[in-house]
């Protein structure tokens, strides 16, 4: 009986701390501040090997319209795909936070896959902002600091894999805003 009371125990500890030790290995959820967009921007660059003109703080408001885009549409870590002519939301993802499936979209959208439904590129306001390569296929990826060590398999997977590819790209949107402190510096 008293193992059997023990065994239960030793359950409902687990479960009950089973989020605060994912958190604490992966570093997710962490609270931190920066003083300065330059800050942070130094911060991604070092700590997740992202090349820093490829981090894009977006102005509060438009930040604001992109995460209600983000919501409604339940998107994860991917954003969609984009070149001088179309745009593919990563919404057709089954599995939004996936990196095999954005791999293996945008490996469609290089083939011109018919199966994959494609917007104007000028219907997406905000892409004019992200300074893209015309002449290059754009990932664009969610970034937060608070996804901690996720950070590898799901952004720094589908860029090593796909920086093997002609004209392959990637921009990184922060979604931290409210953790930088002065923006305008």
């Amino acid at each position: 009986m008293k193992l059997k009371s023990l065994s239960f125990l030793l359950v409902i500890v687990f479960l009950a701390s089973c989020t605060s030790i994912y958190s604490t290995v992966e570093n997710v959820n962490n609270k931190k501040t920066y003083d300065s967009k330059e800050q942070y921007i130094e911060t991604v660059n070092k700590k997740n090997h992202i090349a820093k003109e490829k981090i894009i703080i977006l102005k509060d408001d438009e930040l604001t319209t992109f995460m209600s885009e983000i919501v409604s549409k339940r998107l994860s870590t991917y954003y969609g795909i984009a070149n001088k002519s179309y745009f593919v939301s990563a919404e057709q993802l089954s599995i939004k936070s996936c990196s095999g499936q954005m791999t293996s979209l945008y490996k469609l959208f290089i083939a011109d896959d018919k199966g994959i439904k494609k917007s104007d590129a000028s219907e997406i306001p905000f892409l004019t902002n992200l300074q893209l390569d015309n002449s290059k296929n754009t990932v664009i990826f969610i970034y937060s600091h608070k996804l901690g060590g996720m950070i590898k398999s799901k952004i720094n997977g589908v860029i090593d894999t796909l920086e093997k590819e002609n004209n392959f790209d990637y921009r990184v949107i922060s979604i931290d805003n409210p953790d930088i402190i002065n923006k305008t510096r």
